[in-house]
């Protein structure tokens, strides 16, 4: 209990719901700079310090591994179990502060231990948003090391955007899929009533692609055909390869938040679609063609340098 308390003390002084009380007992970021990237769609603010650390926002790294804001202020306080398991995984918790005009803006935590939090959302928490990044980035790393190897050279901007929409692909979840499975098994005698209601072809198979339609009228107003059109792509093509992240974001929620209310609530699969799409307050969107930076575009723009610097 000591050593619990001395650690609460250590962490935070005060109560960090006061965040715009002045502490006086942590280190606070007096020169560091800050930027904003966007990490699986979420802002994320991160402080170069003077001495060329990077530091991130507390809150908003626990929202990144899908977790509340104030989980990992809650999971320092409360000591217990959970800090345990996390410090398991390498969690230090030297928090410093950045103090913005007479109040704190914001609790800062070391790339060691925001790697720390990922790990214990992965493996303890098995929350997909952690999950996604931690994929995400490992299909990075590898692919620039071998980009090194082969000499390779890529702009930056492409190795964002093959994040990003790393990251959407992987949160594109198959709990969807199970749902309705488990669904018409329960729901055997009504799938001719279902089916008709809906104008429904091609048996289950067809269940499960009027699914996703339905997340394309509630997200677009369009169906497959109209969306590729629209975006001026192979008819073949399915939309979810095409759109942009965000886009692909918000259609992880609708079948994330679908498919809880298919096995809590009982709807069918579109009711539960509709109902997702409201709960998130889902407006009509045109769908935007993802910014897709392929390997020959970064070649094509190296070459056109290339080219201009003879000229010189």
């Amino acid at each position: 209990m000591a050593e619990q308390m001395e650690m609460e003390a250590f962490f935070f002084p005060q109560d960090l719901e006061a965040e715009d009380t002045e502490s006086t007992d942590e280190p606070k970021v007096k020169h560091g700079k800050r930027k904003e990237i966007k990490i699986g769609g979420i802002p994320m603010p991160v402080y170069m310090m003077p001495n060329g650390e990077y530091r991130w926002s507390m809150r908003q790294a626990s929202k990144a591994v899908g977790y509340n804001e104030g989980w990992l202020r809650d999971t320092i306080q409360t000591g217990g179990n959970a800090l345990i398991k996390l410090q398991g995984y390498g969690f230090k918790g030297k928090i410093v502060e950045s103090p913005g005009q007479g109040f704190i803006e914001s609790h800062l935590v070391s790339t060691e231990d925001f790697m720390a939090v990922i790990l214990y959302a992965v493996m303890v928490g098995y929350r997909r948003p952690a999950i996604a990044l931690m994929a995400a980035a490992m299909q990075e790393t590898l692919e620039r090391r071998a980009d090194h190897a082969f000499g390779v050279v890529r702009d930056e901007d492409e190795y964002i955007q093959k994040f990003e929409y790393r990251y959407a692909s992987i949160l594109l979840n198959k709990d969807l899929r199970q749902a309705i499975k488990e669904w018409i098994e329960s729901n055997e005698y009504n799938i001719p009533n279902y089916t008709k209601t809906h104008s429904i072809r091609g048996g289950y198979r067809g269940i499960y692609a009027s699914a996703l339609g339905e997340i394309y009228q509630v997200l677009f107003g369009r169906n497959k055909a109209q969306i590729n059109q629209f975006l001026d792509v192979a008819a073949y093509r399915t939309p979810k390869d095409n759109v942009n992240v965000n886009q692909l974001q918000r259609i992880a929620q609708i079948e994330d938040l679908a498919a809880k209310y298919i096995q809590r609530k009982g709807l069918n699969p579109i009711e539960a679609i509709r109902a997702a799409a409201d709960a998130l307050m889902i407006e009509l969107e045109e769908p935007k063609l993802g910014d897709r930076i392929t390997r020959q575009d970064v070649h094509r723009v190296l070459d056109a340098k290339k080219s201009s610097n003879k000229n010189k």
